[in-house]
């Protein structure tokens, strides 16, 4: 009889064991499929990516606003100090007889110099007046595209028809006065593009602000 029983309570003690095995399995098993859930949304970008690219790129962005604004400005310089635009009734310079090489530049190089210091001081009321503005320098670099694709345009229709109509001297200014313009559209389609990027870094300052002020008035 000892024998048998011990045989008996040596295959009963492995029963206990039984029940708590199956829960470790499932367990693991559970870990296991949830693990790539949790590496899938650690690897999903946040929210807010693209605004913390644009703030480590504000400085890049001030200083591209702030060349375009000083390279529009000699443009302009050169041609009203060397070419008197007065004397050109058709609208080859109408660009520059509306002044955009002059305010455009204002324009850039105070919405370039802000972001600058919002970068070094962040303070809230530089993060209001970036994004104000480049709202501003945003129009006004919609304004001015219109403008000089208009000036390039009215330029090209008088190079196709100047070697008929008016003298060599104005079929090359009209030649001069498309590729100034041209250069200048360009830079100003730049200078829009990055008000543009800082108006979104604003808006998206401004909102986080409000979330965690409203968080904590409810708090």
């Amino acid at each position: 009889m000892d024998p048998e029983n011990s045989s008996r309570a040596g295959l009963a003690l492995p029963n206990p064991q039984g029940p708590s095995s199956a829960p470790e399995i499932e367990l693991s098993e559970v870990s296991l499929h949830e693990n790539p859930l949790l590496e899938k949304a650690a690897s999903s970008p946040p929210c807010h990516t693209w605004l913390l690219f644009l703030k480590r790129e504000l400085e890049f962005l001030g200083v591209t606003q702030i060349l375009v604004g000083l390279i529009c400005l000699c443009f302009g310089t050169i041609v009203f100090s060397v070419i008197n635009i007065s004397e050109f009734k058709e609208d080859v310079f109408s660009s520059f007889k509306a002044g955009y090489p002059f305010w455009g530049a204002v324009f850039f190089t105070i919405s370039g110099f802000l972001p600058i210091m919002a970068e070094k001081k962040h303070a809230t009321y530089l993060v209001w007046g970036t994004l104000g503005a480049n709202t501003v320098s945003s129009i006004a670099a919609g304004i001015g595209i219109f403008i000089l694709m208009v000036n390039v345009k009215r330029s090209l229709a008088y190079i196709y028809s100047c070697q008929e109509a008016y003298r060599e001297d104005f079929c090359f200014m009209a030649c001069f006065s498309t590729e100034i313009v041209a250069m200048i559209l360009f830079l100003t389609i730049l200078g829009f593009c990055s008000a543009v990027s800082l108006i979104i870094y604003g808006v998206g300052e401004v909102v986080q602000g409000n979330k965690v002020i409203f968080s904590m008035k409810t708090a």
